[in-house]
């Protein structure tokens, strides 16, 4: 069914299901701060948030050998950073100030379209991990305890790093 111009709608959003949804985005944000704490200086490249089987992925590989190590520490530093209950923030800034913030370690993010619109940039930090990022995010790290957050996986293939996450309360 189509709607034409000036139709009336009416639109209702389920609150528990934005709020999975919430976690779920908030949660591969906690990945990306739970990866520096690894010491593990990959750039994200690309993240897929939604319930079905979330994960982020990174630049670079992680040796056979070392892997088992590392999904323990990735899995130990999420749930520290849970437990540290770090509340989520949001700023605008001006694109200068956004990529210095945000391109910190590397040239992770490009800020080429900002610059010719001289838009401002809205950057999140979740668990104090800076992102440009227009999506939704729960108020802090704690929130994500209550349905069982956490890294479930890790898988290296054509020199590209997955790290998977998901809840584990249904």
């Amino acid at each position: 069914d189509a709607y034409t111009p000036g139709t009336e709608v009416s639109v209702s959003v389920d609150r528990g299901v934005r709020r999975r949804h919430s976690e779920c985005h908030t949660a591969g944000h906690v990945v990306d701060a739970a990866m520096d704490r690894c010491g593990l200086a990959l750039v994200p490249t690309k993240g897929y948030h939604f319930l079905d089987a979330p994960y982020v992925e990174y630049r670079g590989k992680i040796d056979a050998g070392d892997r088992a190590g590392v999904l323990a520490r990735l899995q130990q530093h999420f749930s520290d950073l849970v437990d540290e209950d770090i509340p989520t923030t949001i700023s605008v800034l001006p694109v200068e100030e956004a990529e210095k913030e945000c391109n910190r370690l590397a040239a992770n993010f490009d800020f080429s379209e900002y610059r010719k619109s001289g838009d401002d940039v809205r950057v999140v930090r979740v668990a104090g991990w800076p992102c440009p990022c227009g999506g939704t995010h729960v108020k802090s790290t704690g929130v994500l305890k209550e349905n069982g957050w956490g890294v479930t996986g890790l898988r290296v293939k054509k020199g590209v790093t997955r790290v998977k996450y998901q809840m584990t309360v249904p």
